[in-house]
């Protein structure tokens, strides 16, 4: 581990969307897998509704080191318990010998984001982290049914013959496609949360 911290250059890439939905990220690479987690949800638009996972491996493999907040109930792993995302450093488990990380959003839409780890540079003091950069696409709707769900609503959504179209627009609030805008990204738009706020709150939530 570094003992003045660097900042990670990281791409997020929402897996299984064509085109693809991505962000590039800034973070320092002292920052808590928690903080990556909110950087995430703010960047990306997602609003944090549902619970979710890193992994150090691949999603849902039993033998992946798995990074998230404690749940007494979680009995991953025949035991095994998650590390704890509050105090897990990036720097812990991301390096130019292990690139890449999965995040899971939404374990019932299983939103999966690959992470990989692109460049390593020098911690400018006059900046505040964490930064979006760069990105493409806007996030799919929450609760839309994963990636397939996603798409069939979006085909819905211009066919105004298809017989789910008028519910499917009321569900995600236009009259048409045309009013959407599914393609744009502007980094500009992008606040993000107080980590220390949130994780507060979520422990509350939790009654931890």
């Amino acid at each position: 581990m570094t003992k003045n911290p660097q900042i990670y250059q990281l791409k997020v890439v929402l897996q299984d969307i064509k085109p693809p939905v991505w962000r590039r990220l800034l973070i320092p690479s002292n920052a808590t897998f928690w903080e990556l987690h909110i950087a995430i949800q703010d960047s990306f638009g997602w609003e944090d509704y549902h619970l979710h996972q890193f992994f150090v491996g691949s999603a849902w493999d039993r033998n992946a080191i798995h990074i998230s907040i404690p749940n007494p109930e979680d009995d991953w792993g025949e035991g095994e318990e998650a590390l704890d995302e509050a105090t897990t450093k990036l720097e812990e488990f991301l390096s130019d010998d292990q690139p890449k990380v999965t995040y899971v959003y939404d374990f019932g839409d299983n939103w999966e984001h690959e992470i990989v780890l692109e460049e390593v540079v020098s911690l400018n003091s006059k900046e505040v982290y964490p930064q979006v950069i760069a990105g493409k696409r806007a996030c799919p709707w929450e609760d839309s049914g994963g990636t397939g769900g996603y798409e069939d609503k979006v085909e819905i959504l211009k066919d105004k013959k298809h017989p789910e179209h008028r519910s499917i627009a009321d569900w995600v609030g236009v009259s048409d496609i045309s009013e959407l805008d599914l393609e744009s990204f502007d980094s500009e738009d992008v606040v993000f949360r107080n980590p220390a706020t949130e994780l507060q709150r979520l422990k509350k939530a939790m009654g931890v």
